[in-house]
This record gives structure tokens, C-alpha cells and sequence, in this order.
């Protein structure tokens, strides 16, 4: 099994014996869990070291989110119980993405080619958010190629209205177009 695949098994069952009213409080305190793993190499180390008892570890987290909520120690404990440590850090990610679809919300991301105004980018997600019947909150990157317009990823879906796609499919009809000529006699 591929570890995004245990990952989000185990989310999943997190989040089946989850309190709706906890989904905060568990997220903030994940966050910041992440942030620890991500920011200092040593815990990560220890937390990953094979020499490293397991009990030894689960006090580690256990002083790490002392103010976590409590169904969370017992989570990543249980993790580290089934020698499943390696999935700390995409558990973090794999629980924002369980925690967004539990909330109704689906994350895009938006490319233009100049910055775009924040109205600008309320009106695209309420567009989107109509569309997918969903709330969608989207990041935005910048990239100066595209020359104009922009795409947009949420989920599986892309919407390219870029000028530089616009000119390729006008350069690949062209080019179909004067293959398909006959020569005048």
C-alpha cells in the first residue's frame, strides 16, 4: 500500500470518530504539529529513528501538543504504535484536505499573468463556487508566460483561458488548415 494511501486511511478513520465541534481545535494544534516537524530536523530524526523506542516517541508527542486535543495525541500515537511514523507529515496535509471537503470547501489554485485584484478573485471564486455548488477558496500564482488571462485548477477540473493556450490552438489549426490545402492547377 502507497503511503498516501495509508495516509488517508487513517485519516479517514480519524475523522469517522471525530466531533464535528473539535475539527478546529484539531486542525489549528495539527498545524502546528506540522509547523514543529517542518521547522526542526531534530524531532523529526528522533521521531523517525529505528533505535528510538516507541514509547519513547509517543512521549514525544504527547509533550509536543500538550494542549491538543485529546483525540489527536491518541491519533498520532496510534501511528507511531503501528510503526506507520514516516506518515506524520502527510497526515497533516491529508487531514486539511478531509477537514476541507467535511466543511462543503474544495481549494484551487488560479495562474495569471499580472496579480490579479482581490475583487477580482472574490468574483472568480463565487463564480466557481456557483458552478461547483461548493465553496472553493483559491490561491493565486503569477506567471508572467502566460501572457494574458489566466487557469484555474480546482479539483480535477483546469480551465486554461490563457492568450498563450488561445494562440497554440491557433497556430495547430492553422497549421491543419494548410496541410488540408490543395493546390490550385
Amino acid at each position: 500500500m502507497s503511503n498516501s494511501r495509508a495516509t488517508r486511511r487513517y485519516v479517514q478513520g480519524f475523522m469517522g470518530v471525530l466531533e464535528t465541534g473539535t475539527l478546529d481545535a484539531v486542525e489549528k494544534a495539527l498545524d502546528s504539529f506540522d509547523a514543529m516537524l517542518r521547522d526542526n530536523p531534530a524531532i523529526t530524526s528522533v521521531l523517525y529513528h529505528p533505535t528510538v523506542s516507541r514509547a519513547k516517541k509517543q512521549d514525544m508527542v504527547r509533550a509536543l501538543l500538550d494542549d491538543a486535543p485529546p483525540e489527536l495525541i491518541r491519533f498520532l500515537c496510534h501511528i507511531i504504535e503501528k510503526k506507520r511514523e514516516h506518515l506524520l507529515m502527510d497526515v497533516c496535509a491529508e487531514f486539511k484536505n478531509a477537514a476541507d471537503t467535511a466543511r462543503g470547501i474544495v481549494r484551487g489554485r488560479v495562474r495569471s499573468a499580472a496579480p490579479l485584484r482581490e475583487a477580482q478573485q472574490e468574483r472568480l471564486a463565487g463564480g466557481l463556487s456557483a458552478a461547483l455548488g461548493k465553496q472553493v477558496k483559491l490561491e493565486s500564482d503569477i506567471d508572467a508566460g502566460l501572457l494574458a488571462g489566466l487557469q484555474v485548477f480546482v479539483g480535477s477540473y483546469a480551465i486554461d483561458g490563457t492568450l498563450k493556450s488561445r494562440l497554440a490552438r491557433l497556430h495547430k489549426h492553422l497549421l491543419e488548415e494548410t496541410t488540408q490545402l490543395k493546390p490550385v492547377a
